[in-house]
């Protein structure tokens, strides 16, 4: 029987920002005032990967690329997959003819056996 543990996903860019945050809060341990470390923790996501902090949250609740600057920006959902935007192209089938190479959608929709070219 397979464990039952689920296991959040852990990203590098989620490790960053909780390293992040961690010298964030030892800084401000050291008479720096709170709200600055806490800001200077937001302030340092949003520069280096135009994310907010409920972006990270959103990350690890989903354990998909969160990013509210990025859905802004296009249009497209808050979070996504990793294959998100690809473009995966239909295949081509193409055929000599009189002196030219037809192409097609469809292997060779004429059924007259001509061997497609490579």
């Amino acid at each position: 029987m397979k464990n039952s543990k689920r296991q959040l996903p852990v990203s590098y860019s989620t490790v960053k920002i909780a390293a992040i945050t961690l010298v964030a809060v030892s800084i401000s341990a050291c008479g720096v005032d709170q709200p600055f470390g806490l800001a200077a923790t937001a302030t340092t996501g949003f520069i280096m990967e135009d994310k907010l902090p409920t972006d990270y949250v959103a990350e690890a609740i989903t354990g998909k690329d969160c990013s509210y600057i990025r859905r802004l920006d296009d249009g497209g959902p808050l979070c996504r997959s990793q294959d998100y935007g690809q473009v995966i192209e239909q295949p081509i089938y193409c055929y000599k003819s009189l002196g030219n190479v037809s192409c097609y959608r469809k292997p060779n929709p004429y059924g007259d056996g001509v061997l497609p070219v490579q």
